[in-house]
């Protein structure tokens, strides 16, 4: 009995270990080991906090938008003529998983969208060659398709609303729609300088243009056609190079013409002649200044949860999206542009336009992290 016990208690042999125990065996007896264990956490440590946090899945599933313009066309029409044909087109590039569409008068689009796993460099020449090589099925004043690739990434990070209800001694604002617009893009231009920051777009406000509403009446009664109206304001409205002086080790451009800037220069144009006199620009038609037609209203609100002392009610905003860039830190591209923001209050941004921030990607996404570790 007790030679029984005491073979049992011998150790096993390295011939009666499989590859795991003898593995296990060298780590236990290695000196080394602790400092692997430690190479292995210090490791974790730096991946936890050098690896960027995003809210969304960084996965690549190539999506294309491809917008076709038919002047005049109804919808039915642009959907048979332009929108299928090119359907069909699309769904013969490798790697397409669905073809989406949609038209209405005048114009319509092509959504492309990949397999998962697709790059999107190699899927927008797949669509671009493809285009290029049916461009002769195109029907006649359909115009060329234009190509916009889209990603995950094209997900605005920070959203900034601009909003103000400041008003003079009168009871005017102080700031109307299209200047907000104009205050956001110059904001819009300061935020695009920092590195990892992507595309941008404004939403709301409305841009200043001049309108030239033609009498037809009068152009009727002095012979003028609206295509005369429409080549004096295009043949007015532009500059050429007419070649160059040298004097000594200066060059000088010279210029012909030069763009149209205010209502009054439009009105001053010739446009014909009748009985021998010119016919102006406001004989025949009325010319002003103003903003364009709202296509998007942007109004801000503030409830019981906003903290702002500053209250506002259905007042005009702007609003501000901004992305980042791939394989960039939603968290540190968020603080980055909000800390921007700061610095541009008082110099850029007037002190009577609030700067209110209406979506934050890095403070979610950091949240979503942290609450992913805690639960680990």
């Amino acid at each position: 009995m007790s030679e029984q016990e005491h073979h049992n208690s011998t150790p096993l042999d390295d011939k009666h270990l499989g590859l795991a125990g003898k593995t296990t065996r060298a780590f236990i007896k290695s000196p080394l080991s602790p400092l692997l264990y430690m190479a292995m956490l210090m490791m974790g440590v730096f991946g936890l906090f050098m690896t960027p946090r995003q809210e969304d899945p960084q996965i690549s599933v190539p999506m294309v938008d491809i917008f076709v313009q038919y002047a005049g066309a109804e919808a039915q029409q642009v959907s048979n003529l332009a929108i299928q044909p090119l359907e069909r087109i699309m769904r013969e590039i490798p790697g397409v998983k669905h073809v989406y569409s949609a038209t209405e008068r005048g114009r319509g689009i092509v959504t492309v969208e990949f397999d998962v796993g697709q790059d999107m460099g190699p899927s927008l020449v797949k669509v671009n060659d493809k285009l290029a090589s049916n461009m002769n099925k195109i029907p006649i004043g359909v115009s060329p398709p234009l190509v916009q690739a889209k990603g995950i990434d094209d997900v605005p990070a920070v959203t900034l609303t601009l909003w103000s209800n400041a008003a003079d001694s009168n009871g005017q604002p102080l700031v109307n729609e299209s200047q907000l617009r104009m205050l956001a893009q110059s904001v819009l231009q300061k935020l695009n300088e920092i590195p990892t920051t992507g595309p941008g777009f404004i939403v709301g406000g409305t841009r200043e243009q001049v309108k030239v509403e033609v009498y037809p009446e009068r152009l009727s009664g002095y012979g003028i056609s609206l295509d005369q109206v429409a080549n004096a304001i295009n043949t007015a409205n532009a500059e050429q190079r007419a070649g160059g002086v040298e004097t000594g080790d200066t060059h000088f451009n010279v210029v012909t013409g030069a763009f149209l800037r205010s209502a009054n220069e439009i009105n001053r144009l010739v446009v014909g002649d009748f009985n021998g006199s010119p016919i102006y620009m406001h004989d025949v038609a009325k010319v002003e200044e103003g903003p364009e037609d709202v296509t998007n209203l942007v109004r801000y609100y503030t409830g019981p949860a906003n903290k702002s002392e500053e209250r506002a009610d259905g007042v005009p905003a702007v609003t501000i999206a901004i992305a980042k860039k791939e394989r960039t830190n939603g968290v540190d591209v968020a603080e980055t542009i909000l800390e921007r923001v700061e610095e541009l209050k008082g110099v850029l941004i007037p002190s009577y336009v609030q700067v209110s921030v209406t979506r934050n990607y890095g403070e979610t996404a950091n949240e979503k992290v942290n609450e992913l570790l805690f639960k680990l």
